[in-house]
């Protein structure tokens, strides 16, 4: 007790006590437990509740120790002592008494704190009576702060969720945030354009505090340091503007408006400071971690509200100029709906009569490039409209994909993928970009199989659209890395390009909607900006992540792909069964191939260009036509346009599958239709497959292959059947092939 050794005199029940070595051996068992302890403990002797306390609650009194020891708790915490005395009271009277989570407010160092304590209060005897109050206080300020941070953030949303003006919604926020925090003032300043002046529309005060209506100032009034961390998109705290470096030369300044501790919070907006979030007590304050995160969660929910709010307004006034329709909110909400649904069936229909005129064309520069391969300038057109055709695929496809993804309409076909794979795959649609900018292709690939749950087709997607952007904004004849790896049970991906790299303030936004970096007026580069947006959104819904990062303009850029792993490989439900031998059969005669489409243009030119690849066409341009050639030639495929003009695809693809002539015809649907719903539907009218315009010829010749194989397989049989049988064993593998499936 020897850092206690000056405590005086008290007087306790006739005794008077001096030194702590001297008290009653009660007391000091007490005394000494209190000092052994590291939770704060306090001991209240006497009428005057004179202090004796350990180091762990010298640190709570800062530097009111060592003055403190010994002295009347009243006049130690004056701040406390009104709101306590009922409960030392109630001690003194042989009551034990406990406070969970209460908030005391104190001085301590100059500044005032707010933190949270559970107390247990004692009594004391000595010789019988109560001599004093013994206090343990555990520091609760963390748990509670977290809970009123997640109340807060519920209550914030239920607020907001009613309030649709952008005043509105900052003046409710601000008083939240004051009420809460225990705040003199609070509110927004907008920031001018140029960076230079803060002006105050309205703002929350308590009272203690004017309000700073109406008033501007220079940002640069309050500190260099400080505008400049705000332009930086980093917060202010500071305790107390006068002994704080970056405030200490302007604290006039901040007299002027009577602040003396400050939290400030910056707003981005573009890419540049639009607003701040401001709290200002008068007296010095010591703000924690945890009000400083809920005031930046403030700022940020706010500027989200805001925006949507302003954008709202926008679209909202706009409507009620063009045609006074919109006259209440559910009104508004149907009206959005029926255009939702309208621009859906507008994109689709676009998508429908652009794919259709794109079909013809490009079966048109195929058979050119076929036969007139011997001529280069007529092989150069025909690859030039080809590639042309294809860009204006891709565009259609990100367009009605971006739709249908951001609406949450696209659904997963989830399997076991080797991701290298994917990327082989992702290559090959690239190469044509890439061969024709010239660039070298470094990949890294691991020996052993790295196992996904995904969607092939959609990661494909993504990967392409990576190493797409990656080619499109690096110079020709640049190089391209792509090295994908498995860590930790992770999967990464690293595409990296040497290129024209990003500014710092593109790369927060670079997977947000219609995003680009600049672009020359001749728009170069292309592009609706829609790739990358489907890359963050599609390896979202496969719970995976992807990041960009540039070092600056000039450095290339480098996309970081991450998906979790699965153990094992796949358990072969995929594999085709049946005989190597009969799978790469292939039919001896031509294939027969009716094509149905009444655009003569696209049924005409893909019948040429079949024909030149050896197959035998025939043409028809309705759907009763076709039926009754059908019937009567037995196609071995069928390649049938959904928007026929007297009975569309699907009826006719279901009557197919009900003749026993065309039991063995693979029905193909080939159309400008390409969403989900549109394959969906497609296969449950009895299509095998669905390919859309302009027809993929890769994918087609897939499909053919496929089906002549099946065709041979079901010759082979029937030859099989018809020869005469002998009384020859079959041996093991002839036995095999007897029960493959054709």
């Amino acid at each position: 007790m020897s850092n206690l050794s000056s405590f005086p005199p008290a007087a306790v029940g006739g005794l008077a006590l001096g030194e702590p070595d001297t008290w009653p051996e009660g007391l000091r068992a007490i005394g000494d437990l209190i000092l052994a302890s590291r939770f704060p403990m306090f001991l209240a002797i006497g009428p005057d509740l004179r202090l004796f306390y350990n180091d762990a609650y010298s640190d709570l009194l800062g530097d009111k120790h060592p003055a403190a020891r010994g002295a009347p708790y009243a006049s130690v915490r004056p701040e406390l002592w009104e709101r306590l005395r009922p409960y030392f009271e109630l001690v003194l009277a042989g009551e034990a008494t406990q406070l969970q989570h209460a908030l005391m407010e104190f001085e301590r160092n100059g500044k005032r704190e707010r933190r949270f304590f559970s107390v247990s209060l004692s009594p004391v005897r000595h010789a019988g009576r109560v001599a004093g109050v013994y206090c343990v206080l555990t520091e609760t300020t963390s748990d509670v702060l977290s809970q009123h941070r997640h109340a807060f953030h519920q209550k914030l949303g239920e607020t907001l969720d009613g309030l649709d003006d952008a005043v509105h919604i900052m003046k409710a926020t601000s008083a939240m945030t004051g009420q809460t925090l225990g705040v003199a003032r609070v509110g927004y300043g907008e920031i001018d354009p140029a960076g230079r002046t803060v002006s105050i529309d309205r703002d929350w005060t308590e009272g203690r505090m004017a309000s700073l209506a109406g008033m501007s100032h220079a940002l640069d009034n309050f500190g260099p340091e400080v505008a400049d961390m705000l332009r930086q998109g980093r917060t202010v705290r500071i305790d107390d503007v006068r002994t704080d470096a970056r405030s200490a030369p302007c604290a006039a300044a901040y007299a002027g408006i009577g602040a003396r501790a400050v939290v400030i919070v910056p707003i981005i907006e573009e890419a540049r400071l639009s607003a701040v979030f401001y709290l200002h007590e008068p007296f010095a304050r010591h703000w924690t971690e945890q009000e400083t995160a809920m005031a930046e969660d403030v700022a940020r929910h706010t500027r989200e509200v805001v925006r949507r709010s302003r954008l709202e307004a926008t679209l909202r006034d706009a409507a009620i100029e063009r045609d006074a329709l919109l006259q209440s909110e559910r009104l508004a909400r149907v009206q959005a709906e029926r255009l939702s649904h309208a621009k859906d069936e507008f994109l689709a229909m676009l998508a429908h009569e652009l794919r259709n005129p794109l079909a013809p064309i490009s079966s048109s520069a195929s058979l050119l490039s076929m036969q007139f391969a011997t001529e280069p300038r007529i092989c150069q057109t025909s690859s030039i409209i080809s590639r042309q055709v294809k860009h204006m695929s891709r565009l259609i496809d990100d367009l009605l994909d971006v739709s249908r993804v951001t609406r949450g309409l696209v659904k997963l076909k989830l399997a076991t993928v080797d991701f290298r794979e994917v990327v082989t795959g992702a290559l090959d649609q690239t190469r044509p970009l890439v061969l024709e900018k010239s660039h070298q292709v470094r990949v890294e690939l691991p020996d052993a199989p790295v196992w996904v749950r995904g969607d092939q087709t959609r990661l494909v997607q993504s990967v392409a659209n990576i190493v797409n952007n990656a080619a499109k904004y690096t110079p020709k004849g640049g190089q391209l890395a792509l090295a994908l790896e498995a860590v930790d049970g992770r999967m990464v991906l690293r595409v990296r390009d040497n290129g024209s790299g990003m500014p710092p303030d593109l790369v927060p936004s670079v997977f947000d909607l219609f995003t680009q970096g600049a672009r020359t007026l001749a728009r170069s580069q292309g592009g609706l900006g829609l790739g990358l947006t489907l890359v963050k959104r599609l390896i979202d819904m496969h719970e995976g992540e992807v990041a960009a990062h540039s070092e600056g303009v000039g450095f290339g850029s480098t996309f970081t792909l991450t998906l979790p792993c699965v153990a094992g490989a796949c358990n072969g439900s995929d594999a085709q069964p049946g005989d190597p031998e009969a799978a790469r059969a292939v039919l001896q005669r031509k294939l027969r191939v009716l094509i149905v489409d009444d655009n003569s243009d696209a049924a005409d030119s893909l019948s040429t260009l079949l024909q030149v690849q050896g197959h035998a066409t025939s043409v028809e341009y309705d759907a009763q036509s076709a039926l009754r050639r059908a019937r009567a030639e037995r196609p071995d495929v069928m390649l049938i346009d959904i928007g026929l003009p007297d009975v569309d695809g699907y009826q006719l693809a279901q009557e197919l599958r009900s003749l026993p002539e065309t039991a063995a015809t693979v029905p193909v649907a080939v159309t400008g239709y390409g969403q989900a719903k549109d394959r969906e539907r497609a296969l449950q009218a009895g299509f095998a497959h669905h390919l859309v315009k302009p027809v993929d010829m890769t994918a087609l010749a897939r499909i053919l292959e496929s089906s002549a194989a099946l065709a041979a397989v079901a010759e082979a049989e029937a030859q099989a059947e018809a020869a005469p049988t002998t009384s020859k064993p079959a041996s093991a593998s002839e036995s095999e092939e007897a029960m493959a499936p054709a």
